[in-house]
């Protein structure tokens, strides 16, 4: 009779721990990323009265007589559905949704993970939780083993932007080049030559044949032009619509002499003047290039060579392009001014580069003209002392677990990956070029003076096959069990990984609901398994009192 006591014992044993599984579910119903458990049963051993027998030609079978001893515990299984998004308004603030947890790591260098996305920066620029752990970051979209980098945002920096060198910004192809924020496009684009009025002083002018011919050799150094009296009665197809264009209109008593030069002028009387300044005028043509594809796909230093020979062949070998240090000098040797043609570009190339503006803003006599930067290039280091540095002011987190820092002056610090994954340093400066590379000194970007690696600033994930598997520890934070199986490391929105939502945390999955029917049930199994032990052992009582 004694076994119903330890029977029932084992009930109360067993609802006792359901009632400390439920209670840890109910206490932890605000903390972040919490994963509720759920207590299951068995049966212990039975005690066989009888095995039972099989039946016979004369007799029928018997089954088995068996008296239970009891329940135990079968297991204590957590739920590791994600809870909801809990809204904070903190972009420090993560939640992974969909599979994956962050990696953390404490001073010693062992790492947990953990579903905890609540992190701030501590003063070195380290990403920590609450207790103080340094966030994991990578560049690996899949890995078997964890990165041995934590994530570090720089504070302070102290950058220099300049026109990337010439022998560096020749070899980039047209569309690599970065401080052109809309890029050169196909199409054509057209330089007007000439087309423009100058003032010429009379007393440079000398006389040949009275009324016919005369020579100008301005101030005496060289370059004389011939000009004669044109035949208006006489004029060639060519000079006749070169008239129309300058004067709008023509006639038989213009007086009217032609340089050897191809300018024009036109007096206002018989008499060659001899004081004060005549108006030499000359007709506007056209060199044009047409940007293709092709153009768009060399590099610079191609790009030009093909419009200066295309200009040589249109006659215009004395305007000529070449690559400088930061983007493209114009040379105009034509002794006759350059301007941008306002009909028939389809091209962005003097826009983008900056050509159209230098040009409008050109002096009289200006034979060289540059180019806007086209290419930049940033050199970073540290600095905690130099006025020039830079601090950071903020930082986000894309969906992808990428960290970007805005600093002061409006410029930006983050990673990106190139078509074949390889993590990049992208500097965006205060004017918003972008500057993407390696990292490397030579490149786009010098990081050199730093310290920093891209994995600095990229959040790793981890996973494994058996979530139930993983041993809980204190501050929300999951070691990898025995039973955990294969674990694989990577980037969230990649190879399985959930992706990264900023402003809030994962709540905890208890359901109150649950929680609260299943203390009924176990209240009332310990009331009814107490309720058998005081009838047992009322019994005994009973017994003990025969014969008496």
């Amino acid at each position: 009779m004694s076994q119903a006591l330890y029977t029932s014992k084992t009930g109360l044993d067993a609802g006792q721990t359901q009632i400390d599984v439920i209670a840890n579910n109910v206490a932890n119903i605000n903390t972040t990323a919490f994963k509720s458990a759920n207590v299951t049963f068995s049966t212990l051993f039975s005690n066989t009265l009888s095995s039972g027998s099989a039946a016979t030609r004369t007799g029928g079978g018997t089954n088995p007589r068996q008296i239970g001893l009891g329940t135990q515990v079968a297991s204590i299984s957590r739920d590791f559905s994600s809870g909801s998004f809990q809204q904070t308004g903190y972009n420090s603030d993560l939640m992974i949704s969909g599979n994956g947890y962050f990696v953390v790591q404490d001073g010693s260098g062992i790492q947990y993970l953990t579903r905890d996305g609540h992190f701030t920066l501590d003063s070195d620029g380290n990403l920590v939780t609450a207790a103080g752990y340094k966030v994991v970051g990578t560049t690996n979209e899949y890995a078997a083993r964890s990165s041995d980098v934590t994530v570090k945002v720089p504070s302070i920096l102290n950058v220099s932007v300049m026109g990337t060198a010439r022998d560096e910004i020749s070899e980039k192809t047209v569309r690599e080049l970065n401080a052109l924020a809309g890029g050169i496009n196909s199409g054509t684009f057209i330089f007007n030559i000439g087309g423009t009025s100058q003032n010429a002083a009379a007393a440079n002018f000398t006389e040949v044949n009275p009324g016919q011919q005369y020579t100008y050799n301005p101030g005496g150094g060289g370059g004389t032009v011939t000009y004669n009296r044109m035949d208006m009665a006489a004029l060639t197809t060519e000079d006749r619509n070169n008239l129309i264009d300058l004067y709008a209109e023509v006639s038989p008593t213009d007086i009217i002499y032609k340089g050897t030069d191809g300018t024009y002028i036109k007096l206002q009387s018989e008499e060659f003047p001899t004081t004060g300044n005549l108006t030499v005028r000359n007709v506007q043509a056209q060199v044009s290039y047409t940007i293709g594809e092709g153009d768009l796909n060399s590099t610079l230093e191609e790009f030009v060579n093909s419009i200066n020979n295309s200009f040589n062949a249109q006659g215009y070998g004395d305007l000529q392009f070449a690559v400088i240090d930061g983007g493209l000098q114009l040379e105009n040797n034509l002794g006759e001014d350059v301007t941008v043609a306002d009909q028939g570009q389809t091209s962005n190339f003097l826009s983008e580069t900056g050509f159209s503006d230098a040009l409008e803003a050109a002096v009289d006599g200006q034979t060289l003209f540059y180019s806007n930067d086209m290419n930049q290039s940033a050199v970073i280091s540290d600095s905690y002392n130099s006025a020039d540095s830079i601090k950071r002011i903020g930082w986000s987190v894309s969906e992808s677990g990428v960290l970007t820092a805005e600093y002061n002056d409006g410029s930006q610090l983050t990673v990106t990956f190139d078509d074949n994954g390889r993590a990049m340093w992208e500097y965006t400066t205060a004017d918003k070029v972008i500057i993407t590379a390696s990292g490397l000194e030579g490149t786009d970007i010098d990081m050199s003076g730093t310290s920093y690696v891209p994995a600095n600033m990229v959040l790793q994930l981890g996973t494994v096959i058996n979530d139930a598997g993983l041993v809980a520890e204190t501050d929300n934070m999951w070691s990898i069990g025995p039973n955990a199986g294969e674990f694989a490391y990577g980037m969230s929105n990649a190879n399985g990984f959930g992706s990264i939502k900023t402003g809030g945390l994962e709540g905890s999955n208890v359901d109150m609901a649950t929680e609260l029917s299943n203390m009924i049930i176990a209240q009332r199994a310990i009331q009814m398994n107490s309720r058998v032990f005081s009838t047992a052992s009322s019994i005994l009582e009973t017994i003990a009192y025969l014969g008496q």
